[in-house]
């Protein structure tokens, strides 16, 4: 059978759609492309969830209940199934049913007897494809590159990855066709025009898409158990408890969670861009909101006195409450963007950009298109330029760290191969507090001698002095935290020293919201504290100063102030506040021009504290040579 060979996509809202025939586990894959043209507008995909979550609630839990009472007065009723489309959305509607019977023993004044009790089933199916020309896209992670597998395409051989093959053979229906887009079958990635045109596209892809269907991999080991705490979770009237149910399940939640697709760039825009969104495990398809309901009882749970709250507490659930946020939210500057997505994996770094271009807020679809002849390089020295020269912003740089970035100059430029693993100060998203320690400045900056060089306008307004260790384990170090707190209050006035616990959290709870004085009476407790007697607020308290600490170094500057910076900061490195840059960053005057080492949390700068002495002339404006 020979190779597949694409048509060509002529048309600027032409995409292709792949029909995948039906079969059986035992029969080989086997589908047909075709050409369709997408709408040329698109408007806000609406979440497949009531918008009041509360309202939606209440309502899901009343039909539940309705349905469950109707199995336990009628179960000799056989086969019965009862709509939840309120519960589940409108192109994959799910019911419960009665699977079987089971026999139940009962005791009533010493007489036992057996009764027979209704087992009930989870169902989720897609409805017919109306129009023909609706679809669903697929989202999921490639995997192994090689592609050892392969799906016969009108009557040819089209190769693609074993992770895509398991998905398809558990997405196919025994007797109906699937519609589904999928980049890896339906954009020929041989052609680099074609795909620079798709990707730039991805965004109205996904949103036209009648449904998006997340796989999440098999179900495999005590996933399965987790799997059937997903489900029941939503649909049963009793063990609302997570502790109720089998210690296997809360141990697949880790399993879970781990799963590659959860840290693939590609998802934020898929997941953000779905109207309606379905979760695909194994065989089981369950709306996206079944995870929402559980992650919220994952919240309520982890700190309540139990021997598993540790496991639940760790098991990774928050990559899933982070990206169900990107949805709720939709949108944010593209630069905020970029940060709060920053340790997510490509495998082409030129996608850490792309992959976010289509819900950027201050972007037009026209001002940034993908271009994958650029390399990563010139990707990215053309994101600084954009973001200068159009928006006067330096944002972008302040990633910038000299010691990851040996192979890249110059050192304002960030390595987003995902070697930097700080987590960049202001990567909070919607919602989370945000530092303008310049304000509101815009950016000033020369660019004749870009890229080698360039020349922003900014103050110094301090210089390290003394730094003590960098805490690089996975869990906060009190005897490290009890040294800070000594040698801060041997070095700073009491003023300076009320800021300690704020500099340990650098000033953000354990969601990243701007710390409230409440929040910080944990501290003291924190400091003296031991792990097994820590309350919820202490606990809080901790998971924000490790937030906050974790590969970073405690310093002291000559002006008395308090920081965390990166660990490769040395004695009279230098603090600034260029103008258009949001954070301090620590430089480094080398041969007559200056480094980046990294951002840094300053004491009492981080907030626009110094704006009115910076403009006021306390401190000297330079252009300051970047290099």
């Amino acid at each position: 059978m020979s190779d597949f060979i694409y048509s060509q996509v002529t048309e600027p809202d032409e995409i292709r759609i792949l029909t995948l025939y039906s079969g059986t586990e035992s029969q080989e894959l086997e589908g047909c492309i075709r050409h369709i043209q997408l709408s040329s507008y698109t408007t806000s995909p609406t979440p497949s969830f009531s918008i009041d979550p509360n309202q939606q609630k209440a309502k899901s839990v009343r039909n539940t209940r309705k349905l469950l009472d109707i199995f336990e007065a009628q179960s000799h009723r056989a086969n019965q199934s009862y709509d939840s489309t309120d519960y589940g959305g409108n192109v994959w509607p799910w019911n419960i049913f009665e699977a079987s019977k089971e026999s139940v023993r009962r005791s009533i004044r010493g007489r036992e007897f057996f009764v027979k009790q209704p087992v009930l089933g989870f169902d989720c199916k897609r409805i017919e494809y109306i129009p023909q020309s609706s679809y669903d896209a697929l989202s999921y992670t490639w995997g192994d590159l090689k592609k050892t597998y392969e799906i016969t395409v009108d009557g040819s051989t089209l190769s693609i990855t074993r992770n895509l093959h398991m998905a398809l053979m558990k997405l196919r229906s025994p007797s109906e066709p699937r519609r589904l887009w999928i980049d890896a079958i339906c954009i020929d990635q041989e052609n680099v025009q074609e795909r620079n045109h798709q990707v730039h596209m991805m965004r109205r892809i996904f949103s036209t898409a009648s449904s998006v269907i997340v796989w999440l991999g098999n179900v495999e080991g005590s996933v399965q158990a987790t799997l059937e705490m997903i489900l029941k979770y939503n649909w049963s009237r009793g063990k609302k408890n997570l502790f109720n149910y089998p210690k296997e399940s809360l141990q697949g939640l880790d399993e879970l969670f781990r799963r590659p697709w959860w840290k693939r760039i590609w998802i934020v825009q898929e997941v953000v861009a779905a109207g309606e969104l379905v979760v695909l495990l194994g065989q089981t398809v369950f709306p996206w909101v079944f995870l929402v309901n559980l992650c919220r009882a994952i919240q309520q749970a982890e700190f309540l006195s139990h021997p598993l709250s540790s496991m639940i507490r760790s098991c990774g659930y928050q990559k899933f409450t982070v990206l169900d946020h990107f949805r709720r939210n939709r949108t944010m500057p593209l630069v905020r963007f970029v940060h709060c997505t920053q340790d997510y994996q490509a495998t082409d770094s030129r996608d850490k950009l792309y992959a976010l271009l289509g819900m950027a807020s201050d972007l037009s679809p026209d001002e940034i298109i993908p271009d994958y002849t650029k390399s990563v390089e010139e990707v990215f020295l053309d994101l600084v330029r954009f973001m200068v020269v159009k928006r006067h912003n330096l944002d972008v740089i302040s990633s910038g760290r000299l010691s990851v970035s040996i192979s890249i100059t110059p050192s304002w430029l960030p390595d987003w191969r995902g070697l930097n693993t700080l987590r960049p100060l202001n990567s909070e998203e919607v919602g989370g507090h945000f530092y303008r320690a310049s304000g509101n400045m815009d950016a000033t900056v020369d660019m004749k001698d870009f890229p080698s060089i360039l020349i922003a306008e900014g103050w110094i307004v301090d210089t390290i002095d003394f730094l003590d260790d960098t805490i690089t384990s996975a869990h906060v170090s009190l005897p490290t935290i009890r040294h800070w707190q000594r040698v801060a209050a041997d070095n700073v006035d009491r003023t300076t020293m009320s800021l300690f616990w704020r500099t340990i959290v650098m000033d953000k709870d354990h969601l990243g919201n701007l710390a409230t004085p409440s929040f910080g009476k944990a501290f003291d407790d924190f400091i003296d504290g031991s792990d097994k007697t820590r309350s919820k607020f202490v606990q809080q308290f901790s998971d924000a100063v490790t937030r906050a600490v974790m590969g970073r170094r405690f310093f002291i500057t000559k002006g008395g102030r308090m920081g965390l910076g990166p660990p490769e900061i040395e004695s009279n490195d230098e603090i600034s506040i260029l103008k258009g840059c949001h954070v301090p960053l620590v430089l480094r005057e080398t041969e007559g021009y200056m480094v980046i080492i990294g951002e840094a949390y300053v004491s009492a700068t981080m907030n626009g504290e110094l704006v009115s002495d910076l403009v006021g002339g306390r401190y000297v404006l330079r252009a300051v040579s970047l290099k």
